[in-house]
């Protein structure tokens, strides 16, 4: 996607702390790399071309095979002065072994880990980088939901490979990931997360979207933190809830907040073509798939059209309204816009919205259609299967919110 040459409508700012919300940038170019077969070949030549830096943010990176190929990759690097510097999450990585932490740590990469597990701080646990972030030379950058693991390249489990997709960047929006990836290294440079740190870095204004009329292309930097009032889920409820003609949401896990169940519900009723691509059998996680199944009724009797793919774990993460799409790390479910930090890129583009629409359809050409008679005759299991696992779902993400917010609420003033 090639924008305009409509100057930024934001000037730079070194106050970027707390940020979340970036300014809309135009002189963009932004490429779907849909499937490992695609974005892991594109991402390892650019690092093996890279001049200066390789910044990299991951919620998931395994000792494994592909772990080995980029280790290559890295150490080549390094060795002709390039700087590697590799975030990643505590929990998400922990089947990266020993052996290969010190390895990396030898071959002169520099080597954090967000908010390590410690005992007696469990609630602080909960707050996970779950951000998928790769940076070359601060002029190229991929947001999407890859890791480093085996799992994710075709070439290592063939059909079985999980489906996802990077979203490939140049332009402004990359200078503003990078302040995103530096934003997030010194918290982790901090040590482990606590409440009253997290907090205080989401304590910001939001920013006004100043838009030029004319026809052209804006797309930006969209992140969160979790915690209350998530821009994110916020912005994806707004555009569903001012779509004129059509909605497409596609997530993993769908576990919706409230209010983007609702905005779903309100916008198929109003006459909006509502679609949904959702995991199917093939999923990690069968419970969350379960639990969000009981919101298929209400959608299907709304006019809600819903796909669940079934030739392998869905784990691409993406949303359009109109023309305006999106694309990162956030699955937009519950747990993700409660606790985990997010990455996204926002766009309003007609071109690009196409290609979205024709990523839609190869994906429900390998998905089924849930219709409304075939999920009003489930069995008795089905149902029992759904109620169960989203009642018992919902009281304790209702549990620990109530003790993260025990944990971290502000002692009264004497």
């Amino acid at each position: 996607m090639n924008a305009s040459s409509v100057p930024d409508t934001y000037p730079r700012t070194t106050n970027t702390a707390g940020r979340l919300r970036w300014p809309w940038r135009s002189r963009c170019t932004l490429s779907i790399q849909a499937g490992g077969q695609r974005y892991l070949p594109h991402i390892r030549t650019a690092m093996q071309s890279a001049r200066r830096s390789i910044c990299i943010e991951l919620y998931m990176c395994n000792s494994g095979v592909l772990f080995d190929e980029w280790f290559a990759v890295f150490s080549a690097a390094v060795q002709r002065g390039v700087s590697v510097q590799l975030l990643l999450d505590d929990i998400g990585s922990a089947a990266l072994s020993r052996q290969d932490r010190q390895r990396l740590r030898d071959a002169g990469v520099t080597l954090l880990f967000f908010n390590p597990v410690r005992m007696g701080h469990l609630i602080s646990a909960l707050v996970r980088d779950h951000r998928k972030l790769i940076i070359v030379d601060d002029e190229r950058a991929w947001v999407g939901g890859m890791g480093i693991d085996d799992r994710y390249d075709p070439r290592l489990h063939g059909d079985e490979a999980w489906m996802d997709a990077m979203l490939a960047c140049r332009g402004p929006l990359v200078a503003d990931f990078r302040m995103l990836f530096d934003q997030a290294w010194r918290l982790a440079d901090a040590g482990p997360v606590s409440g009253a740190v997290r907090w205080r870095l989401t304590a910001q204004r939001p920013e006004p979207v100043r838009q030029d009329r004319r026809n052209t292309t804006w797309a930006r930097v969209n992140a969160a933190r979790g915690g209350r009032r998530n821009p994110l889920i916020r912005t994806l409820v707004r555009r569903i809830l001012r779509a004129r003609t059509e909605v497409w949401l596609c997530t993993p896990y769908f576990l919706p907040p409230r209010s983007l169940y609702k905005a779903l519900l309100i916008a198929a009723r109003r006459g909006v073509s509502v679609h949904l691509t959702l995991g199917g059998e093939h999923t990690d996680h069968p419970a969350i798939r379960y639990a969000g199944q009981h919101y298929y009724q209400r959608l299907l009797d709304a006019g809600v059209q819903i796909h669940e793919y079934q030739a392998r774990f869905l784990h691409l993460k993406a949303a359009r309204a109109d023309n305006w799409s999106t694309m990162g790390s956030f699955n937009y479910d519950i747990w993700n816009s409660s606790w985990n930090l997010e990455a996204n890129v926002e766009t309003v583009d007609q071109g690009f919205a196409g290609r979205m629409a024709e990523m839609k359809a190869l994906l429900d050409r390998e998905s089924v259609l849930v219709t409304r008679e075939a999920w009003q005759e489930r069995g008795l299991l089905t149902r029992t299967r759904t109620l169960f696992w989203h009642t018992i779902g919902l009281r304790f993400m209702k549990l620990v919110r109530g003790i993260w917010a025990t944990a971290t609420a502000h002692p009264a003033a004497d």
